[in-house]
């Protein structure tokens, strides 16, 4: 449903701050640094390139083991996949548990920008996508709406659920700013 143009229940965001939001969320649900940074990474592409991603990721704030399995554990297991097609030609990538598309996206990206094929994810697949294995090997195979999409995001923004938004923002609160901000604060 559309009014004056906008879809209902959405709003317009730029990616940078899809991507520093679930990275505070991320780090408040208790992850690295580093993982924070992948898993916000991962979302943020997911959204742009597939839409509904940080919905699922905030489904995953609320049970540490799903946030653990999906947003850290899952990118590790396609990494190691990646490795093993080099050595070999292909290999399978059994995720620890079925896992959002939000938590793949820029890793499958990434795998395919150098050059190998990762299939496994359907063509109408959304970040709420569950997956619980990928093939990675063979030429890779761009999606020509990942470019597109991307391109136009960063020029116009992107489309998030309101709900997801609000819910990831409140989650955030618990993250601590820096005092270098406070004090450059003039209240």
């Amino acid at each position: 449903m559309t009014e004056g143009g906008n879809t209902v229940g959405t709003v317009l965001v730029a990616p940078r701050e899809v991507l520093d939001l679930v990275y505070r969320c991320a780090r408040v649900a208790g992850l690295d640094t580093g993982s924070a940074d992948r898993a916000a990474r991962n979302v943020t592409a997911a959204e742009v390139g597939y839409g509904s991603a940080l919905g699922v990721f905030c489904q995953a704030l609320g049970d540490s083991g799903t946030l653990k399995q999906s947003f850290v554990d899952g990118p590790d297991v396609l990494a190691i996949a990646e490795v093993k097609a080099r050595l070999s030609g292909s290999a399978e990538a059994r995720l620890p548990a079925p896992t959002p598309v939000a938590a793949l996206a820029l890793v499958v990206d990434e795998i395919r920008g150098r050059g190998l094929g990762v299939s496994g994810i359907p063509d109408d697949a959304d970040g709420c996508t569950m997956v619980d294995r990928l093939a990675v090997g063979g030429p890779a195979q761009l999606r020509t709406v990942d470019s597109v999409a991307h391109t136009a995001a960063s020029r116009e923004g992107v489309r998030v659920d309101a709900i997801a938004l609000n819910q990831a923002t409140e989650f955030a609160h618990g993250f601590l700013v820096p005092e270098a901000i406070l004090d450059a604060a003039e209240i």
